[in-house]
């Protein structure tokens, strides 16, 4: 098959088509698809094959961040997973609880200006 192309993109932007009694001719707008067809083939089947090597190691650079994610994403689902979407049944475990309280004395504390270490 030869490589040449049929047309160029002015070629294809700058057509015009006879008219006949109805409208355009439509055997010659068949004719004129057919060699954009062709030239669409050309292009399809040139292009290459195989994946080069750098595209290859991305690809299994980002296979494995994906898995590290959603092995990441499970680990998140499994700490969440005993509260219920109507909040009627919640369960979180004291450490928790307390690192949350913790977390938030130290901004009261912050915003207040104070050390916790000076309360007695």
């Amino acid at each position: 098959m030869d490589k040449k192309l049929n047309f160029t993109s002015d070629d294809l932007l700058n057509k015009k088509f006879s008219h006949s009694e109805y409208g355009y001719n439509p055997l010659e707008i068949d004719e004129y698809l057919d060699k954009i067809i062709e030239d669409y083939e050309k292009i399809e089947n040139s292009k290459p094959a195989s994946i080069s090597e750098e595209a290859l190691k991305e690809i299994q650079a980002l296979k494995k961040e994906n898995a590290a994610l959603k092995s990441e994403l499970e680990k998140e689902k499994n700490k969440w997973k005993y509260i219920s979407k109507d909040y009627k049944d919640i369960h979180i475990d004291n450490y928790e609880l307390l690192l949350r309280i913790g977390k938030l004395e130290m901004l009261i504390y912050e915003k207040l200006n104070m050390n916790p270490d000076d309360i007695k």
